[in-house]
């Protein structure tokens, strides 16, 4: 394998959200990438909206420090300079998480696309065969704003062991009622303050506090995940954050 990517330790557990999941027995290693175009070699969020790229979470949390923001940049290259590597990496690494989440008693899970929306489904690596099916047993999810790829898991058509929620944005309104019918549940960002109540419903359709925890493969089916702007969503004027 690449030394480079040999040096490169690709998932992490440092995410203060994912780990509220240890209480209820899963721990969730998190892949970051630069999102968008961040990483310089291509774009790892194709239907991100202007709302979602304003909005985003890339400096947020770990990510106000730069030697983490370069440190998802330079993975991010990686991944389009070698990608059939890179998803043998990622494997190695799976493997190994499996190993250390069972050592802790906690079940493991994981999310690769924290601030990217790639198609892991369609990236086989030098084996020709997605992570998904590599590790039928364990969890993988993800948020996407991708609604061919929605509509494609709410349909059976992505492997059992992937969940994906919907995610909100100022011009998808349409594709959220559509995926909402077929089952698909859908993230939306609220104005709801850090302390406060999310609303009990939007639109008519009940809204869970998806704050309590990130294990959206979990979440009862057909519901808004209702998230509570954070970092620059605070100042959004696009439409991305739901006003209330």
């Amino acid at each position: 394998m690449n030394n480079t990517l040999n040096n490169v330790k690709l998932l992490t557990t440092d995410n203060a959200k994912t780990k509220k999941g240890e209480s209820r027995g899963f721990l969730t290693y998190v892949l970051y990438l630069a999102p968008h175009k961040q990483g310089g070699l291509g774009n790892v969020c194709p239907h991100a909206s202007v709302g979602c790229i304003l909005a985003c979470l890339f400096s947020a949390g770990m990510g106000k420090f730069a030697n983490v923001r370069n440190s998802r940049i330079r993975k991010t290259q990686l991944f389009f300079s070698n990608p059939k590597e890179f998803i043998e990496l990622l494997s190695l690494e799976i493997e190994k998480a499996i190993i250390q989440a069972k050592k802790k008693g906690l079940v493991p899970c994981f999310r690769l696309n924290a601030t990217s929306d790639l198609p892991w489904e369609l990236l086989g690596g030098k084996l020709a065969f997605n992570l998904f099916n590599r590790f039928p047993s364990v969890a993988f999810y993800d948020y996407t704003k991708n609604a061919a790829r929605a509509e494609l898991f709410a349909r059976g058509g992505m492997p059992s062991n992937y969940h994906l929620t919907f995610s909100r944005s100022e011009c998808n309104e349409s594709d959220c009622k559509r995926l909402l019918n077929l089952g698909v549940n859908i993230a939306a960002v609220f104005s709801t303050k850090k302390k406060d109540q999310l609303p009990a419903t939007y639109q008519g359709v009940n809204v869970i506090d998806g704050d309590l925890n990130d294990l959206r493969f979990t979440d009862p089916k057909g519901v808004y995940v209702g998230l509570r702007a954070k970092g620059q969503a605070l100042s959004d004027k696009s439409g991305f954050v739901i006003k209330l």
